[in-house]
């Protein structure tokens, strides 16, 4: 079967990550990983297979057009976030406008327990995957199962939306055949954070968190790890491939500690001479940073989302706040660079624990940090909790922002809410003893003072512009 992939274009202009729990517009330019993933599954199976990166390369609607029609794909998937929908799902519109033969196939992680609403919006779209593991649904699409028995998806029959079941089994990522990475041509595109930081390629060595936050889509979704030694047989190809930098796309790299030795056992047995980053649980200990610093880790986002204990109760953090300001030394003190992110407007939120979290920063002077406004998916607890309260009576795609919360889960007033998270941002760097921390690391580590000026001036565009639309 002849398929192709196409990840859309950038939304006015901003790039876009359309991958399952990272469903959103950043100012940072990142690979389409799951479709590599997938298609080195399809691939696998004997399918031809196409991958069109539109938001990598900056393509437009037209060149997509152009594409289809001379491919004349028997199947076209696409990904789309809740705030880039409308855009996104022209794909389906051109798919389908060149032939109504062509099935069109919509993934959107977030949105996937309102089907039937996605589908009445994008009239286009025949088939609408609502697995988390979106592997298993397209493997038996591809492979002209009815639809009627393909569990995890949803789709239109005779005028009607039908939901089929979830799948009860999850994919084996452990099984996962080599990434299809020769699809992408070019890496030098895409890089995170700072333009300097490139050739930089998301990988992914694990699926899946299920701790249990109110606020996250994959609460509920237990984790599945691929083998260590595939994983850095993956790095080992991109790393001759000229990527300069890895970043594991994995919801919480050191869920399993052991795991995580084995990961940076291999990096070190084979002496990559690769640096990475990740994403951390806020209770990572000395011993692990250090040998993640061996390996070649340069930096760790750090999942904080307040500096009230009350708040990270309320929410099912399962951490403490001392924990996090640990962590933030122990990473300190090998050398790692932090990258704490926070949440503000989370259930028990008020004046005084939003000034905890300020008072946070202030005192372990992370390297950089993000505050985020509550967004109510409606994969989350804290969405099916709204409409409880009657907070959200009409779900609006387009309202589902990082920067800017649509509704109030607390006692303070949305306006409120996003007006915080602004002042935090002003605040703290307006802080001298801020600034001073981080040009006292750069001093000493003089290879990060190309990073360091451009996240200067990306704080710097924050200060003068604002933070409405900065994340």
């Amino acid at each position: 079967m002849k398929i192709l992939l196409v990840n859309p274009p950038r939304f006015n202009g901003m790039p876009v990550v359309r991958e399952d729990r990272c469903e959103i517009t950043v100012p940072n330019v990142v690979p389409p990983h799951g479709f590599v993933y997938l298609a080195g599954i399809l691939l696998n199976e004997n399918h031809n297979v196409r991958l069109i990166d539109a938001n990598g390369y900056d393509l437009d609607f037209e060149y997509i057009k152009k594409e289809i029609g001379k491919e004349k794909p028997d199947i076209v998937i696409f990904k789309s976030t809740p705030e880039t929908f409308y855009s996104d799902i022209k794909v389906g519109d051109i798919a389908k406008s060149i032939s109504k033969e062509i099935k069109t196939v919509m993934i959107c992680f977030s949105l996937a327990t309102v089907p039937e609403e996605a589908l009445k919006r994008a009239k286009s779209v025949d088939v609408y995957v609502t697995d988390y593991d979106y592997e298993i649904p397209i493997l038996k699409l591809t492979n002209n199962i009815n639809l009627e028995n393909i569990r995890g998806i949803a789709y239109r029959e005779n005028g009607d939306i039908i939901v089929n079941l979830p799948n009860s089994k999850r994919f084996d990522f452990s099984s996962l055949p080599t990434p299809a990475w020769h699809l992408i041509l070019d890496f030098s595109v895409y890089w995170v954070q700072v333009p300097s930081i490139r050739p930089c390629v998301f990988v992914e060595s694990m699926k899946g968190c299920g701790l249990g936050c109110s606020f996250c889509t994959i609460a509920d979704v237990k984790p599945k790890f691929r083998d260590a030694k595939k994983v850095v047989d993956e790095i080992d190809y991109l790393q001759g491939r000229g990527v300069r930098y890895i970043n594991f796309f994995d919801a919480t790299f050191n869920i399993s500690r052991k795991r995580v030795y084995k990961v940076c056992e291999e990096i070190i047995e084979r002496d990559l001479k690769i640096e990475w980053f990740a994403n951390v649980r806020a209770d990572i200990t000395e011993e692990e940073a250090g040998i993640m610093k061996e390996a070649g880790c340069r930096g760790v986002s750090i999942g904080v989302e307040s500096g009230s204990q009350e708040v990270l109760d309320r929410i099912n953090k399962k951490t403490k706040v001392s924990d996090a300001e640990e962590a933030i030394k122990n990473l300190k003190k090998a050398g790692i660079k932090q990258y704490a992110s926070f949440i503000v407007g989370l259930p028990g939120e008020t004046k005084e624990t939003i000034e905890k979290t300020k008072e946070f920063i202030k005192r372990t002077k992370p390297t950089g940090f993000q505050v985020n406004s509550l967004v109510p998916y409606p994969k989350c607890k804290i969405y099916e909790d709204a409409v409880k309260q009657g907070k959200i009576k009409e779900l609006k795609f387009e309202d589902l922002l990082l920067y800017e919360t649509p509704i109030s889960l607390c006692d303070l007033s949305v306006d409120e809410i996003n007006e915080y998270r602004k002042k935090i941002y002003r605040d703290i760097y307006l802080t001298p003893s801020w600034w001073l921390s981080n040009i006292w690391y750069a001093m000493k580590n003089p290879k990060d003072l190309r990073l360091g000026f451009g996240y200067a001036v990306k704080v710097f565009r924050r200060v003068v512009r604002g933070m409405e639309k900065e994340i």
